[in-house]
C-alpha cells in the first residue's frame, strides 16, 4: 500500500439552503488525504450522482435521512477504484461503489465499501439503472405498483433518472404507457424508449393533456401513476384512476425548492370511491431483493431492453455544484452524473439514448 500523501478537493456545507441553494450555501476545498488506517481504503473517485434527495438532506428536511452536517463534506453515491489498501477483499484496482461523493479522492470505512462486478459496463451505469434509481423505479413497477399486461400507466418526470427507468420496465410488464416529460427532446427520447403517448408538461394544463393521451390510447383511466413529481401532476392523475387503480409515490420534485409547505391534492376522496390505493416508499425497506435485481436488470441491459441514460456534467470535482444545480432545474436528461477523475468543459451532455439533439452524443 502507498503511504504517500495525496491531495483531494471537495465540497463542504456551510449553510442550510432555504429555497433554491445559493453557491454561498457550499465551498469547493482542497485537503491532503492520508494513508489509510486499519479498517479503512482509500479510493480514487471516476464518477458520482447528484440525487434529488439530496436536496432535503442539505436544508435539514429531510425526515428518513439524516442531514448533512454543517463544515463537513457533502456525500453522494460514487463509483471509484481502491488505491490503497490492507485489505485482501479490497484490493487495490478494485472498483467499489460507496457514499463519500463529493470529492476527488477519499477514505472509506471497509464495511461501507461495496465490491462491483464490472460486467464489462460503464462505471456510471452503477449510479443508473444498475444502481439506485434503476432499483427504486424496479421496486416501484413490480412491488408498489404491481404492473401486470395490459395495465394502463402512467409515469411522471419521464426523462428523469428514476422515470426513463420505470417506462422501460412497464413495458417489458406489458403495461401500456403514458409519459410526462419537460421539453420536445424528453418528449422524443421517452417515446424512443418505448412510451405509447409522451406529452410535454409544459404545453398547457396536464390534466387536459393526460385525458388527451387516454383517448389516443382508447383507455377509460389509468391503472397505475408512478409519481416523481406530486403536485398537479398527482391531482391531475387522481382525477382520472380506474377502481382499484395503484398510485406508487417516488418522489415530489415540484415541491424541493419550495420554502413553504404546497398544497395536498384536493380530490383525494376520488381515492375512496375508486378504492384505490396511494403507497409510498422508500428503497431501504427492500434491500433483500437487490440480487434478484441485479440478476434481472443486468440481463435486461446486456440484451438492450433497457437502455442506461445519463446527462453527464463537465468540470470534474469543480463542475459538481452546477451540475446538482442543473438536475434540480430539470436541465439533466436520465441519470444526472459527474466524472471527477479529470476536469473539463463545464457542459453537459446525454449518453445512453437513441436520440442526439444538439449539444448531445450517443452511446
Amino acid at each position: 500500500m502507498s503511504a504517500e500523501t495525496v491531495d483531494s478537493r471537495e465540497w463542504v456545507l456551510r449553510a442550510r439552503p432555504s429555497g433554491r441553494p445559493l453557491d454561498s450555501d457550499v465551498e469547493l476545498i482542497a485537503r491532503p488525504l492520508p494513508t489509510p488506517e486499519p479498517g479503512m481504503v482509500r479510493v480514487h473517485n471516476l464518477v458520482m450522482s447528484v440525487e434529488p434527495y439530496m436536496r432535503g438532506r442539505m436544508g435539514g428536511e429531510s425526515n428518513y435521512a439524516e442531514p448533512y452536517p454543517i463544515g463537513e463534506p457533502l456525500r453522494a453515491p460514487t463509483v471509484g477504484r481502491v488505491t490503497g489498501s490492507d485489505d485482501p477483499a479490497l484490493p487495490a484496482g478494485a472498483l467499489v461503489l460507496h457514499d463519500f461523493g463529493w470529492r476527488e479522492h477519499t477514505l472509506v470505512p471497509v464495511g461501507e465499501c461495496r465490491v462491483l462486478d464490472e460486467h464489462g459496463m460503464d462505471p456510471a451505469v452503477h449510479l443508473s439503472v444498475l444502481g439506485i434509481p434503476g432499483m427504486t423505479a424496479w421496486i416501484g413497477i413490480d412491488r408498489i405498483a404491481r404492473v401486470v399486461p395490459g395495465d394502463v400507466v402512467f409515469v411522471s418526470s419521464a426523462a428523469g433518472a428514476v422515470g426513463s427507468t420505470a417506462v422501460q420496465l412497464a413495458k417489458i410488464r406489458g403495461a401500456r404507457v403514458i409519459a410526462s416529460a419537460g421539453s420536445p427532446a424528453k418528449v422524443d427520447l421517452v417515446r424512443d424508449l418505448g412510451a405509447d403517448v409522451v406529452f410535454d408538461h409544459h404545453d398547457g394544463s396536464i390534466t387536459h393533456q393526460l385525458r388527451g393521451a387516454l383517448e389516443d390510447l382508447g383507455a377509460s383511466g389509468l391503472d397505475v401513476y408512478f409519481d416523481n413529481v406530486g403536485g398537479d401532476h398527482l391531482e391531475a392523475a387522481i382525477r382520472v384512476i380506474n377502481d382499484h387503480a395503484r398510485i406508487a409515490l417516488c418522489g415530489m420534485i415540484s415541491i424541493y425548492n419550495e420554502a413553504t409547505p404546497q398544497p395536498g391534492p384536493s380530490n383525494l376522496i376520488k381515492l375512496i370511491w375508486r378504492r384505490a390505493r396511494m403507497e409510498g416508499f422508500l428503497l431501504r425497506d427492500h434491500l433483500d431483493a437487490r440480487d434478484e435485481f441485479e440478476e434481472q436488470m443486468s440481463g435486461w441491459i446486456r440484451s438492450g431492453l433497457v437502455r442506461p441514460v445519463h446527462t453527464e456534467f463537465g468540470g470534474g470535482v469543480a463542475g459538481a455544484w452546477d451540475a446538482f444545480a442543473g438536475m434540480l432545474d430539470g436541465s439533466a436528461t436520465g441519470k444526472a452524473i459527474v466524472p471527477l477523475a479529470a476536469d473539463g468543459a463545464g457542459s453537459s451532455q446525454v449518453l445512453g439514448g437513441t436520440y442526439s439533439p444538439d449539444k448531445e452524443v450517443q452511446r
